[in-house]
């Protein structure tokens, strides 16, 4: 567990069902809802998303950053991450500890709030503990960074159509996503 920008994640190897389904079970989120992942760089990203020229503008704008990209998955995504949607969302966000993690671990660790399903992020190792007590058994290692940079989630933007879509405005707004995008 260790913080974003935007909040504090449940981090793990995001291509290994068995920890997903820890993670999704820790949560009690539904396998319904897919889960983001941490990429440490745009190598990475681009081995688990076809990247377009969208995420390629967006990246060079916002990222590292409060933004996550979904975009078309690769093969080697679980489906289980996903929820069976074919698509993956993706972080690099402008705190570099979970890159750095992802780097270390040569795979992407899940992006999901280190929350309880349907309870509000949190974005003090507190309010971590507080929603998580008791369900902690399968936590290694707590990094405590204060409070995030924001009280929000990040910036959701779908690319896998032509037309991109906000699916959740966050510190980034949609004026600054489509001011970019053109």
């Amino acid at each position: 567990m260790c913080p974003t920008d935007t909040g504090y994640l449940l981090g793990g190897d995001g291509l290994r069902e068995e920890v997903v389904r820890k993670i999704f079970a820790m949560k009690g989120r539904s396998f319904n809802k897919p889960i983001h992942l941490v990429v440490s760089d745009l190598e990475m990203a681009r081995r688990l998303s076809f990247w377009n020229e969208g995420a390629e503008k967006l990246c060079k704008e916002f990222l590292p950053g409060p933004l996550t990209l979904v975009l078309k998955k690769r093969e080697i995504v679980p489906d289980l991450l996903v929820s069976g949607t074919g698509k993956v969302g993706l972080r690099m966000p402008g705190n570099r500890i979970p890159m750095e993690l992802a780097a270390a671990a040569q795979a992407p660790i899940t992006a999901t709030s280190a929350n309880r399903s349907g309870k509000d992020s949190p974005f003090t190792v507190e309010e971590v503990l507080q929603q998580l007590e008791g369900g902690l058994e399968d936590v290694s290692l707590i990094l405590d960074q204060g409070e995030t940079s924001y009280r929000m989630p990040s910036t959701l933007v779908d690319l896998t159509d032509p037309a991109p879509r906000i699916l959740r405005e966050g510190p980034i707004s949609a004026q600054q996503i489509f001011r970019v995008l053109g």
